[in-house]
C-alpha cells in the first residue's frame, strides 16, 4: 500500500516512522528533513522519503492528514492531484471542523473519521513520544490493517463521531488551561483540577446539544487520562503559543466559546495572550 502522510510534527512524524516500516510511505513536510524517533528515550532515525510537495503523477492508496488546522486547506490542495477515488482519506487533526472542511475541499477519495491519543511533540532532536494510546477510525480498512501491522493499536467503534468528541473534550480542556496558566499536565491535575472538571462538563453540555451522547462517565475517564499522564507533558496549542503561533486557537477553543462562558473567558484571554506575543 502506497501511503502519503502530511505533516511532520509529532502525531504524523511518529506515523511515518512506525508505518515506513511495513508499508511503502513517503512523508510530505516542508519543514522535515530527517526523521527521528525518540521512543523510550532512545533516538533511531528512520529513512524515508521526506518530499516538501509529492512526486509528479503519485497517486497514493491512502493519505493521512496529520497536520495544523490552519494550514489544512493549504495541505489539501497539495494533495489533491495525487488522490484518485480509490484513495483512503484519514484526518487526525483536534477537534471536529477539520472533517468537515476536507469533505469541501477533496471531492475525489474516500474519507475517513479517526482520531488518536498519544503525547508526542516535535522537539529540536526528533519526534519524542511520551505516551500513546488507541487510534479510532469509522471503519475497517487496508489502511487501518497497515497501522495494525505497525504496531499501532486501531479500533473501530460503533459511534465514531461519539469517540472522537471523546478526545476531543480531554484535548479542548486541556489546551485550554495549560496555554493559559503556561501549566503543564502536572500542574493542572495539581492546581486547577476543578476548573479542569467544570470545562469538560460544558464542552459534554455542549456535545448533547449536538447529538452527541457524551456523559458523566466520559467526564470521569478525561480526568483520569489527566491524573495518568505524564505529568510534565504540555498540550500541542501550548508549545505553538510558546512558539507565538496562535493557528489552533479558533479550532479548539473559538468552536466552544460560542456555548460555553467558560470557554469563552479564557478565549478572550488567550486572544489577548495572542495579540501581546505577536506585537
Amino acid at each position: 500500500m502506497k501511503i502519503a502522510v502530511v505533516g511532520g510534527g509529532g502525531v504524523g512524524g511518529y506515523l511515518a516512522a512506525k508505518l515506513s516500516q511495513v508499508c511503502d510511505v513517503d512523508l510530505i513536510s516542508s519543514s522535515t528533513k530527517e526523521l527521528i524517533l525518540i521512543e523510550n528515550g532512545q533516538p533511531q532515525k528512520v529513512e524515508l522519503p521526506i518530499y516538501s510537495t509529492p512526486p509528479r503523477g503519485t497517486i497514493y492508496d491512502g493519505v493521512i492528514f496529520a497536520v495544523k488546522s490552519f494550514v489544512i486547506e493549504e495541505a489539501a490542495k497539495k494533495m489533491l492531484p495525487h488522490i484518485d477515488e480509490h484513495t483512503l482519506i484519514l484526518p487526525l487533526l483536534n477537534g471536529i471542523e477539520p472533517y468537515h472542511q476536507l469533505k469541501k475541499l477533496l471531492p475525489k477519495g474516500k474519507l475517513l473519521k479517526g482520531a488518536i491519543y498519544i503525547i508526542s511533540n516535535k522537539t529540536p532532536r526528533g519526534i519524542e513520544v511520551k505516551g500513546k494510546g488507541a487510534m479510532v477510525v469509522s471503519e475497517p480498512s487496508e489502511l487501518a490493517e497497515c497501522l495494525e501491522r505497525a504496531g499501532i493499536k486501531v479500533k473501530t467503534p460503533k459511534d465514531i463521531d461519539k469517540a472522537i468528541w471523546q478526545k476531543y473534550l480531554f484535548i479542548a480542556a486541556t489546551a485550554a488551561l495549560t496555554t493559559l496558566y503556561d501549566a503543564d499536565f502536572g500542574t493542572i491535575s495539581s492546581e486547577h483540577l476543578n476548573e479542569f472538571r467544570e470545562l469538560l462538563e460544558e464542552i459534554v453540555h455542549i456535545a448533547q446539544l449536538k447529538g452527541i451522547e457524551l456523559t458523566q462517565e466520559d467526564i470521569q475517564r478525561a480526568m483520569e487520562l489527566l491524573q495518568k499522564s505524564p505529568p510534565h507533558s504540555k498540550t500541542s496549542m501550548q508549545l505553538d503559543f510558546e512558539k507565538g503561533n496562535c493557528g489552533e486557537l479558533e479550532n479548539l477553543i473559538g468552536f466552544l466559546a460560542k456555548n460555553s462562558p467558560k470557554m469563552d473567558f479564557i478565549h478572550q484571554k488567550l486572544l489577548e495572550k495572542c495579540k501581546s506575543t505577536q506585537i
